[in-house]
């Protein structure tokens, strides 16, 4: 009977481990691009050809100030999800600086950079030292609530969102991207 016991245990003991080592490859899964936000009705055939709003939010940014999609509309937006914990976010924050600073010296786009602060594994302090530390003057945008990953559908980050003049989402990358891939976004749509 022991015998079994212990065999059981050992059952249950792998059980685990292969259920955690799922968990974490599903969050951590290479990039794929084409998923789609939530509500969409695109087949995913011809992201752009079928226009969406992009949803409005309204954020606090890291220096407390009101922040609101729709303030840009007439301007392309780059709008990324990310966390400090998440190592493919950290991977593309150099370039998605880059790409901020070059944005701010036009007027024809901007980078918005969403924070996933849930306030356990994501919180403000972390991610405001994230960028503190890192010397990133981009903006960041604090998703305390969740509301804006949940109007947008955010299921893996980093994901990005490229929103046309006028307001509509007219592409999105999930997985890390690059200044060269955003630029050329915002080339064609300014």
């Amino acid at each position: 009977m022991k015998k079994y016991k212990k065999l059981l245990l050992w059952v249950i003991v792998i059980g685990v481990v292969l259920f955690a080592a799922f968990t974490f490859y599903n969050q951590n899964k290479p990039p794929r691009t084409g998923q789609q936000p939530q509500g969409s009705t695109d087949t995913g055939s011809q992201i752009g050809s079928k226009k969406q709003a992009a949803p409005d939010i309204v954020l606090k940014d890291l220096s407390g100030q009101t922040v609101k999609l729709s303030d840009y509309k007439g301007k392309v937006v780059i709008l990324n999800f990310w966390a400090s914990w998440c190592p493919p976010c950290k991977s593309e924050m150099p370039d998605l600086d880059k790409t901020a600073k070059e944005l701010a010296a036009g007027k024809d786009a901007v980078l918005l950079a969403v924070n996933l602060t849930d306030g356990v594994r994501e919180t403000e302090n972390k991610a405001n030292k994230y960028i503190t530390d890192n010397h990133f003057s981009m903006s960041v945008l604090l998703d305390t609530e969740g509301k804006a990953a949940d109007a947008y559908g955010i299921s893996n980050i980093p994901t990005t969102f490229i929103i046309n003049k006028q307001g509509e989402i007219y592409d999105y990358i999930v997985g890390p991207t690059t200044e060269k891939a955003l630029m050329d976004y915002v080339n064609k749509l300014k």
